[in-house]
């Protein structure tokens, strides 16, 4: 049987069975490559048709295989700069975006490709399942992210290491609730999955009924004692809603004694982490039950005089430093009665948003993708985000907030009309889609202030030409011969100085 790791930066394994229980949370669970439903422990998986409309599609042939991994989607297209799926979302809300990948040789080859991953125009971070392939395992990442407009984006695409194609078995978005990891700005960041494991544990791992974004935690044991509580807590006291299961263990030390949990198992890359611990005294409730202890990471002051009842405490970080090895020591107050004690954490890494496209433009490209027929295969997704993954045709500003500045598919092919909504893109300064098959009417563009170069000749153009193209600041080349339109020149373009106006032949 195919098992699954993480492997966000570093790796975990557990058993595949494990990524579906029991109904699904709030959110799409996406079986990439399948055209019909399945369900498997009584969770359906969806096919991804309604969601992506490039790559082709193939079925694994391995026994015993999880039905989320018997098909996938890949990309073999080497023009395309990256390909996307767009799943619809609430504007305003975070996510977590999970991406799960099984080679399974589909293309006759014997090592997987190496891609990049992109979510909302950030490249999240590198896929590379080489190593869990070589050991039978599938491999997960998970970030979570804010919802800016009405889908996101998540996003495959080459890179200088790719050899073949790209390819994704599952895809998942769960919807999170508002307070959780509310500390962090996701206007500005996300947080990309390190760890996230339930202390003094050695069972299978946590997710969905459990925790009901299905986030996954795993165990984790050390040389330190381990306790099983003696009282209820109620998850939905803290913030970040953490499964009630993770309280029912910990680690703890006797009264005298420091408690050090080396957490995570591995080194760390530098960065900023958001860091959340979670504690419970595990005696029965009593108004005398309380801990009382510093928390250190490696040796500085996390929280000082932390009072743990069987109530339940969270203590977090939305933003800390963190190198190599991390080590999390627990120093009781000389008056506790009783020992440190801790049950579970969280580590996620503070990744900085790469900026995006400026909505107007979004709506622009958006509407023209669209009206077009024939568009390159990765119109799709940030128009301009991440740069060198912008769509094919496009040059964009170096803005925040991106503005496409230039648009030149000339002899691509293109069908379809041009939609009105062009006229957003206040930013451009160039339009080039000569020699395509372009129908119906120029649209108004007297919103198009920059625009210095307009060239729609050998096209198949009707209607007449707009009097608000004679408004525009900066034109100096509008080419539109070659057209059906109506032959007649309005007077604020006969008479404009400085522009190069190619009207004839092939007009009425």
């Amino acid at each position: 049987m195919v098992r699954i790791s993480v492997l966000i930066i570093f790796l975990f394994g557990f058993p595949l069975h494990i990524l579906a229980s029991l109904s699904p949370p709030q959110g799409y669970l996406i079986n990439c490559g399948s055209t019909e439903e399945k369900t498997y422990n009584d969770v359906t998986w969806i096919p991804d048709g309604d969601y992506i409309n490039v790559g082709n599609a193939s079925t694994i042939k391995f026994p015993n295989l999880m039905p989320m991994l018997e098909t996938l989607r890949y990309f073999p297209d080497m023009s395309a700069r990256k390909y996307c799926y767009m799943v619809p979302v609430t504007k305003g809300a975070n996510y977590l975006v999970r991406t799960s990948y099984y080679y399974g040789g589909f293309d006759g080859g014997d090592v997987p490709p190496v891609f990049d991953q992109i979510v909302e125009g950030t490249k999240w971070s590198l896929v590379d399942t080489r190593a869990n392939y070589a050991n039978d395992m599938a491999t997960y990442y998970e970030v979570i992210v804010g919802a800016t407009g009405r889908t996101l984006s998540v996003c495959l695409a080459r890179n200088e290491n790719t050899t073949s194609s790209p390819f994704i078995s599952a895809l998942e978005l769960m919807r999170l609730e508002d307070s959780v990891y509310n500390a962090t700005d996701f206007s500005m960041y996300a947080l990309s999955t390190i760890a996230r494991h339930r202390f003094g544990y050695e069972g299978p791992m946590v997710g969905y009924p459990d925790d009901q974004f299905n986030r996954y935690w795993e165990a984790y044991t050390d040389k330190n004692s381990v306790t099983t509580s003696k009282s209820n807590t109620t998850s939905v006291e803290f913030w970040n809603l953490p499964p009630d299961a993770v309280f029912s263990t910990g680690l703890t030390t006797s009264r005298v004694e420091n408690l050090t949990v080396q957490w995570p198992p591995m080194p760390l890359p530098p960065a900023d982490y958001y860091v959340a611990l979670y504690f419970q005294d595990d005696r029965s409730p009593s108004l005398f039950n309380w801990r009382m202890f510093d928390v250190l990471i490696n040796g500085e002051i996390f929280y000082k005089g932390l009072n743990v009842s069987t109530g339940g405490t969270m203590v977090y970080s939305a933003s800390w430093p963190l190198s190599g090895l991390t080590t999390i020591t627990l120093v009781p107050d000389v008056n506790s009665p009783i020992g440190p004690i801790i049950n579970a954490a969280e580590l996620l890494m503070v990744v900085p948003l790469g900026g995006r496209t400026h909505p107007r433009d979004v709506i622009g490209m958006m509407a023209l993708a669209k009206e077009f027929n024939k568009t390159p295969p990765d119109w799709s997704g940030d128009p301009c985000l991440p740069a060198g993954n912008s769509w094919t045709g496009l040059t964009c500003s170096e803005d925040s907030l991106a503005r496409v500045i230039s648009l030149n598919l000339t002899n691509y092919g293109l069908g379809g009309s041009i939609s009105e909504n062009i006229a957003n893109l206040t930013g451009i300064k160039s339009i080039w889609l000569p020699g395509n098959y372009i129908t119906g009417t120029i649209p108004e563009m007297g919103t198009l202030r920059q625009l210095a170069f307009l060239h729609l000749e050998n096209n198949q153009l009707t209607g007449s030409i707009p009097e608000s193209l004679g408004t525009l600041p900066k034109i100096q080349e509008i080419f539109i011969e070659n057209n059906n339109l109506d032959y007649t020149i309005p007077d604020n373009l006969k008479n404009k100085t400085g522009l190069v106006l190619q009207v004839s032949p092939g007009n009425s």
